[in-house]
């Protein structure tokens, strides 16, 4: 199956979860300070300050801020942008400029106190201090949005997508053992119920179900085509008729049969925004 991260040109679409950016904003704060504190690379400009420690974990409070801020604003940006790893990488980048010019000027004005705030005393800060070290910083929290929070990946919504091979999915448990098998076309959409999956699908134009043993996370893994809707639906985007209400109440309904599924919230822009642009692609 091609993976979607293969291709860093490919576009895509943002899972609507903030938790998932918050935690990685908070874990890169924690790493920011200590980094400060293990390797001391703002050493040369708060020598000898009383609070040397508090005065690092500030730092790191600055980037978890600015992160957290910067992402709430792409959230509420990207129902109308569609995106790559490309414009990923380069938003990451001009929050850590956004993160460079504050922690200057708390270092200047708050750590330092002496006042010398000038354009070309903060290229030097950036030059000498900033751009060796904010690569690492970089990487941190891309790694831990692509791996440790891993955001949802909604590659765009296209027949060719999927290969011969594919039409028929067979959906594993996480043993790795092939628990059902269900024509990609058939497929309606798949239920979290505890520790098993409720598969939804039809069989000679009626509505059928099948329970077994399994998690949305490994059927997410083994089928990123698929489309997280809600916390414990995943539904088959090739059968949506329509997603209908809004962002309090908004339910997707299925093409050749009468039935819906919620989508929460957190979702909605996301799914919105996938489903009206991804079938124009």
């Amino acid at each position: 199956m091609t993976n979607p991260l293969q291709n860093h040109k490919r576009s895509f679409y943002l899972s609507g979860n903030r938790k998932k950016y918050w935690y990685s904003a908070f874990l890169l704060g924690f790493f920011v300070s200590m980094i400060l504190i293990g390797l001391r690379p703002y050493e040369k400009s708060i020598i000898d300050h009383p609070h040397i420690t508090l005065v690092r974990i500030g730092v790191g409070f600055i980037c978890t801020v600015v992160y957290i801020i910067g992402y709430e604003i792409l959230l509420r940006w990207f129902n109308t942008v569609k995106f790559n790893f490309v414009k990923l990488i380069l938003f990451d980048v001009f929050l850590a400029l956004i993160s460079v010019i504050l922690i200057f000027l708390y270092d200047r004005l708050i750590v330092v106190k002496d006042g010398h705030v000038t354009l070309g005393f903060l290229l030097e800060y950036i030059l000498i201090i900033a751009l060796p070290f904010y690569p690492i910083i970089l990487f941190i929290f891309h790694f831990l949005k692509i791996s440790v929070f891993p955001i949802r990946i909604y590659p765009p919504l296209k027949k060719e997508y999927v290969s011969k091979e594919e039409n028929v999915l067979d959906i594993k448990e996480n043993t790795g053992i092939v628990g059902f098998s269900v024509e990609l076309k058939h497929l309606l959409y798949i239920q979290s119920q505890d520790n098993y999956i409720e598969i939804h699908y039809l069989k000679d134009g009626n509505h059928n179900k099948h329970l077994m043993r399994g998690t949305l996370k490994k059927i997410l893994k083994d089928f990123v085509f698929l489309l997280k809707v809600h916390r414990s639906f995943v539904v088959n985007p090739y059968k949506v008729e329509r997603l209908e209400g809004n962002s309090n109440k908004a339910a997707i309904s299925f093409k050749d049969v009468g039935v819906s599924v919620p989508v929460s919230k957190s979702y909605y822009a996301s799914v919105k925004n996938y489903l009206s642009t991804s079938t124009k692609t």
